[in-house]
Parts: C-alpha cells; sequence; structure tokens
C-alpha cells in the first residue's frame, strides 16, 4: 500500500521504512517527522539529515527513520511492531520498555510528535525523549504526557513568519523532565551562511531558517545519541 505524499513526488511506502521489526532487545529507535509539504525522505530536509547522518555512524542497534507528519497511523504501526517481539499483535508489559524510544520533529512534524507520544501512552509505551523544533499543531502540542521521560523544545519568536510553540510543559514534573525551551533568532535584517538558501530559506523568515540552521540541527543530533547524564552539558553550550 502507498503512503500519499506531497509535493509531486514519489509516495512514501511502506516497504521504504528501513526499520526491521521487531527490532532486538535493547536497540534504539529514532523517528524524524518532517514538516508541512515537505517529503519524507527530502535529504536538504534537517530532520532527513539527523537521521542519515545517524544511519551513516553504523551504530549498533541503533535505528533512524523519517516520516511525514500526517503518517500517524504508520508511525504508531512501526513503533507496536518494533517492541512486539512473539509478533501477537498486542504489547505485553515486558515489551512496552524493550526497546529506547526517541521522536523529533520540525514545525507540524513537532506537533505530530506530541500526538504520537499522548498516543502511545496508551498503549503504556515510553517514550524516552522528545525534541520539537518550532512546533506548529492545532492540537496542544505544548503538554507532554507523562510517558515520556524527558522533552525539549526549539523556538524562535521572528516577525513575519510562522512561530512554533514557544513553551513546554509537563502534563506530570514527576514523570518528565522539560530540558528546556530554548529560543534561536534570525533577524530579517542579518546575512546566513546557511547551505542550499532557496527562495524558500531566504523568503520564509525565521521558521524557514531555523529548518535549515545546521547548528541546531547538530544540537538536537547530539542531544538523541548522548547518553542522559551527557544532556547538561550539551545543553550548556545552546545556552
Amino acid at each position: 500500500m502507498l503512503l500519499a505524499c506531497c509535493g509531486g513526488a514519489r509516495a512514501q511506502a511502506m516497504k521504504d521504512l528501513s526499520i526491521p521489526t521487531p527490532l532486538p532487545e535493547g536497540s534504539t529507535l529514532i523517528l524524524g517527522f518532517v514538516g508541512g509539504l515537505d517529503r519524507w525522505n527530502d535529504p536538504d530536509r534537517g530532520v532527513r539529515k539527523v537521521a542519515l547522518d545517524i544511519r551513516a555512524m553504523r551504530l549498533p542497534n541503533v535505528y533512524a527513520e523519517t516520516l511525514a507528519h500526517f503518517r500517524h497511523r504508520e508511525a504508531k504501526r512501526l513503533v507496536l511492531s518494533a517492541l512486539d517481539a512473539n509478533r501477537n499483535k498486542k504489547l505485553d508489559p515486558e515489551e512496552r520498555s524493550r526497546v529506547k524510544l526517541i521522536l523529533y520533529g520540525q514545525s507540524l512534524g513537532g506537533g505530530e510528535v506530541v500526538r504520537l507520544a499522548k498516543d502511545l501512552r496508551k498503549a503504556g509505551v515510553t517514550v524516552d525523549l522528545t525534541v520539537q523544533v518550532d512546533s506548529v499543531s492545532m492540537r496542544r502540542d505544548g503538554h507532554i504526557p507523562p510517558n515520556v521521560k524527558r522533552a525539549v523544545n526549539f523556538y524562535q519568536k521572528e516577525v513575519l513568519t510562522v512561530r512554533g510553540e514557544d513553551y513546554i510543559q509537563a502534563m506530570d514534573p514527576r514523570q518528565t523532565k522539560i530540558l528546556g525551551n530554548f529560543r534561536f533568532r534570525y533577524p530579517v535584517w542579518s546575512l546566513y551562511p546557511l547551505p542550499e538558501m532557496s527562495l524558500r530559506r531566504v523568503f520564509g523568515g525565521g521558521h524557514a531558517r531555523m529548518e535549515a540552521d545546521p547548528l541546531l540541527w547538530a544540537q538536537i543530533k547530539g542531544l538523541i545519541l548522548a547518553p542522559p547524564e551527557l544532556t547538561n552539558a550539551i545543553l550548556e553550550s545552546i545556552r
């Protein structure tokens, strides 16, 4: 079955998902969600670049994939299949934490991160880390559900552009640690030595420029791959 795709590109098919299911015990599953009309496999998008960089590192039992933000059902099915060791189409208690799960996304993809985390809560699935980048959603993407252990938010508030969620908070602070809400600045009068400066990134304002910021995505990749005890050091470099 083909998944419809935006922008006139070849549609994402289930066979394109590179994640073998179920995953080996102790694996890390990293899912990124692109925003707007971005193609799920566009190598110029920040979300996809992170996934491709992680794949290139060939880390043992670490799997990274990207999806369109509107592929909620497919993303949920992928996660549940990755956890379902005995393939009985339901999660036993011991299966729910056998894989470390990390979700990240930009724009509407950031909104999907929170939506998916909330849906996975109903299945008893824990999310180790969520990362939102200028998150946009019609839902409450500023409220992080208690099945998420750690969450971090990056945003900008420039003029004449889409503005993402500027503040996330834990629905249960005893269960979720908010690592921070970090503002990035892209004033319209500044020049940016960013790669692939397309018309979209020149005229799309801070929202588009944030998606293209290589420093931001390098920091996000560091957060995704670093053990929790090194998280504070990475966050200090962002501040």
